[in-house]
């Protein structure tokens, strides 16, 4: 049973948004429209769109449903950090950086001092100060629909001492205290209690118009404290058809296309526009439900491990994506070199199924609406060393159920480590008290290790306890089979160049004009 999936909302909503993303990205067959009509569309002059750029047309697949900036999904918040600041932002590389907090240290192991950021104006022309601080804090922790509120558990208070000073002091030592912080918006302290707020921040863009499920007009914030907007404006055109976004941007409609589809890719690169890629944080995998009968054992865990092919998973979805061999991306603190790359072999696996008498069971695998390649290759795998697959495709809430109640042998998932750090996947997903602990997963010497590692300020021990639990649950316990980490793409004009984040926001300021 998930110890906490209801309470945690953050948790609870990320199945809904893997679905979507892998609806948009993963596993579709080719849009018929799109092939018709790609090559047939006549486009922009290369002289047009060289002219010199004021206004920037960004084309996404879909549109945020709300500005609550205590909302974290990724289509709001690509929407929202436009809009809005934290205290800390991270960088391309995950490593934080000042935003509206210009420092900090310890003052000891559980007290950490900020020095906020002066003459910082609101888009309604009001001041910024601690109290705006403390504000966006409360009804981050409070608000009813926050996703947040999860993320900040470990603060115990926070203290003003002076208008620009202030303490937070936590009730474990929390080494990752900065990559929490940084998923907090700042808002004005007046709109704290309101349930629909304006959006109001201090960011270098105020929105000036928005047709949900349309179009987002930002212009540019005359009073910004930083470095003026590149732009003037910016559209944010919201297109859910990809056959339709594609075309649109082909036309000239667009001067970015976030997202790529995969099917696209071709079409997009024959057209002559430039594709830009970069690995996403998000790792996708099998996770088994140590509560089944059937995948209790090590060595049962082990030949469905073994029956399956990556590579031929990757070839399945285009090639814009690479096998991975944990549950965490390269580059994400507590990444484990040591860790072999997943092994496929059918010989072996046929063994093992024998020995552990899996051979003509039937298992139970639950995945997302729209994954039928993956659910095809893995009942197919399977059946060749002698197991039986039932593949069911649910929507969101049919999903979530299931894993609330533990209805299958195995699942698919994904997890993407937004905070750069390991701890996030193991504390929410490996702790036996994890709030999406969809496995059922308990060991003593993994919860210590993962214990260790929120609480331990060195780094250096951090990544070792953090290294170790992860051979631990790969290699000891076979918890799941990692699969892929995908690439997230984006295409361009000639007006402009994208140098993508890996953490797949668009930073409209970073872009580069031509």
């Amino acid at each position: 049973m998930i110890k906490k999936i209801i309470v945690n909302t953050f948790y609870a909503v990320f199945v809904l948004v893997f679905a979507w993303i892998s609806g948009q990205l993963f596993f579709e067959k080719t849009t018929n429209s799109l092939l018709a009509s790609a090559k047939a569309l006549v486009l922009p002059e290369k002289d047009l769109l060289a002219e010199q750029i004021k206004d920037l047309r960004v084309i996404f697949p879909n549109d945020a449903v709300s500005l609550e900036p205590t909302l974290n999904d990724p289509v709001t918040r690509q929407r929202l950090n436009s809009i809005y600041e934290p205290l800390v932002q991270p960088d391309r590389d995950l490593n934080m950086r000042p935003s509206l907090a210009v420092s900090w240290g310890l003052i000891n192991s559980y007290t950490w001092e900020f020095k906020l950021r002066p003459d910082v104006k609101f888009h309604d022309g009001s001041d910024f100060d601690v109290i705006d601080v403390v504000a966006s804090l409360q009804r981050a922790n409070a608000y009813s629909s926050s996703q947040i509120a999860g993320l900040l558990t470990s603060i115990k208070g926070l203290e003003p001492i002076d208008d620009l000073t202030f303490r937070i002091s936590t009730y474990e030592p929390d080494p990752l205290l900065l990559q929490r912080l940084s998923t907090v918006l700042i808002i004005p302290s007046e709109l704290e209690k309101e349930e629909n707020i304006p959006p109001t921040g201090t960011g270098s863009y105020v929105i000036s118009a928005w047709e949900p499920g349309n179009m987002m007009t930002l212009k540019k914030f005359a009073d910004y404290w930083g470095k003026k907007a590149k732009f003037e404006s910016v559209d944010l055109i919201s297109k859910v058809d990809k056959s339709e976004r594609v075309n649109s941007f082909f036309k000239g409609e667009g001067d970015l296309l976030a997202f790529v589809p995969y099917d696209a890719v071709e079409y997009v690169e024959d057209a002559d526009f430039e594709i830009s890629s970069i690995p996403s944080l998000e790792v996708q995998f099998l996770i088994f439900n140590m509560d089944s009968k059937l995948l209790n054992d090590l060595n049962s865990r082990r030949a469905v491990s073994l029956a399956i092919d990556q590579d031929a998973i990757v070839e399945a979805v285009g090639g814009f994506a690479k096998p991975v061999n944990q549950f965490v991306s390269n580059g994400i603190f507590g990444f484990n070199p040591d860790i072999d790359r997943h092994e496929y072999d059918l010989e072996k696996a046929q063994i093992l199924t024998e020995k552990t008498g899996l051979t003509g069971k039937t298992l139970k695998f639950h995945l997302s609406l729209g994954l039928d390649v993956l659910g095809e290759h893995v009942r197919t795998q399977l059946s060749k060393i002698g197991i039986n697959v039932i593949v069911s495709y649910l929507d969101g809430a049919k999903l979530t159920e299931s894993l609330e109640n533990g209805d299958a042998d195995f699942y698919f998932f994904g997890f993407k480590s937004d905070l750069g750090d390991s701890a996030d996947f193991l504390d929410t997903v490996v702790h036996s008290e994890g709030s999406f602990n969809v496995g059922n997963y308990s060991n003593p010497e993994v919860d210590k290790l993962i214990d260790n590692s929120l609480v331990e300020m060195d780094f250096g021990v951090r990544l070792e306890n953090l290294k170790e639990a992860m051979k631990i649950i790969m290699e000891d316990d076979v918890i799941g089979v990692p699969l892929l980490e995908y690439e997230t793409l984006f295409s361009v004009s000639d007006k402009i160049s994208i140098d993508p984040r890996i953490d797949g926001f668009i930073f409209f300021d970073e872009l580069t004009k031509k």
